[in-house]
């Protein structure tokens, strides 16, 4: 596992999987903004899965930031959602899960931002 600084260094890796820890959420929204854009540069899918808090900032962000085209690359999920879509909360539950995620993008054909920590 690589461990980066910021969300806007992502740019030096080519797949993984994100945990961002943050105080100011401010900060964090204008990181993951920038996260994004250098995604969909390289034409990649963004899977973010977020508390549901935090995800009505986040999508009124991506509305204002980003075009309908732009916008059908990324996919925000709630991670309570997310993290117990088959009723428990084990690793190899969520995995299965995310390799479903992966295996509809790939049916896409489109370049996939993946990997597991």
């Amino acid at each position: 596992m690589k461990t980066i600084n910021s969300i806007s260094s992502s740019k030096k890796f080519d797949k993984g999987h994100v945990f961002y820890r943050f105080e100011d959420k401010q900060s964090y929204i204008n990181n993951l903004m920038r996260f994004i854009k250098n995604g969909l540069e390289s034409k990649q899918r963004i899977l973010i899965i977020e508390n549901m808090r935090a995800l009505p900032l986040i999508k009124a962000t991506i509305d204002k930031k980003f075009i309908h085209k732009q916008k059908e690359s990324i996919r925000l999920v709630n991670n309570f959602d997310y993290y117990l879509a088959n009723g428990d909360f084990h690793t190899k539950t969520i995995l299965t899960h995310f390799q479903e995620d992966l295996s509809m993008l790939k049916m896409k054909n489109t370049m996939i931002e993946h990997g597991l920590t």
